[in-house]
């Protein structure tokens, strides 16, 4: 997230951590410090112009767009005339959404974009996807760890490769639910606790390291 406040004043970011989104604050626009901070590939950047100038943010996604980053975007702006929108999108925005909105729309439109961006992710035929020693075949669905073959359920299987396209990153539970169960979801949260459970159990090995690990008060990582 792209702001000039801090956290303790910004409501878009105290909305993101209720909704227990996993946010990295931005607030210095230098080259070094977007770099950085992208490198890990983030699900998704927001841009919050509640202060700042509107062209630049323009030029702000111009550069993410210029350093290949393909990350789903939206910026929010002050302006609500069409010109906003246009230049926005032109620049390279995915979405653009004015102030002043209803949450619950700004909530529909994130999760807009993270199933765009979930769709075209699970494209991967042909793909075999290694993390360690592990590895999974996208043509056969097969996934083989330390030589032991592992049989998947259809569930287990796609959280899995969403583990293994984000490696070592640090994946908030709502980001995981959204990609894998869909927006549509309206069951328990502790469902993907228990598939979690079951897909340590298939694919842990005794003495080996644990890929799959929980961070506290966030989500799980894959390292």
């Amino acid at each position: 997230m792209f702001s000039d406040q801090p956290p303790s004043t910004s409501v878009v970011f105290k909305h993101l951590k209720s909704s227990q989104f996993y946010i990295l604050l931005i607030d210095e626009f230098t080259d070094q410090r977007l770099s950085s901070s992208l490198e890990d590939r983030p699900d998704l950047i927001l841009i919050d112009v509640s202060h700042f100038q509107f062209q630049a943010s323009l030029q702000l996604i111009r550069l993410i767009r210029s350093k290949k980053i393909s990350v789903p975007l939206i910026n929010l702006v002050r302006d609500d005339h069409y010109l906003a929108r246009v230049q926005s999108l032109q620049a390279g925005a995915d979405d653009v959404l004015s102030f002043p909105f209803a949450y619950e729309e700004l909530d529909a439109r994130l999760d807009s974009l993270f199933r765009r961006a979930s769709m075209g992710a699970n494209h991967l035929d042909g793909t075999v996807l290694r993390h360690t020693d592990l590895e999974l075949n996208t043509d056969t669905r097969e996934v083989i760890r330390d030589g032991i073959s592992a049989k998947l359920t259809v569930k287990e299987y796609d959280l899995l490769v969403y583990f293994l396209q984000n490696p070592g990153m640090v994946l908030a539970r709502k980001t995981i639910m959204n990609n894998v169960w869909g927006q549509s979801w309206t069951g328990d949260d502790n469902l993907l606790d228990v598939y979690i459970r079951y897909l340590r159990k298939k694919i842990e090995r005794p003495k080996l390291e644990k890929l799959i690990q929980t961070v506290r008060g966030v989500g799980y990582i894959l390292k």
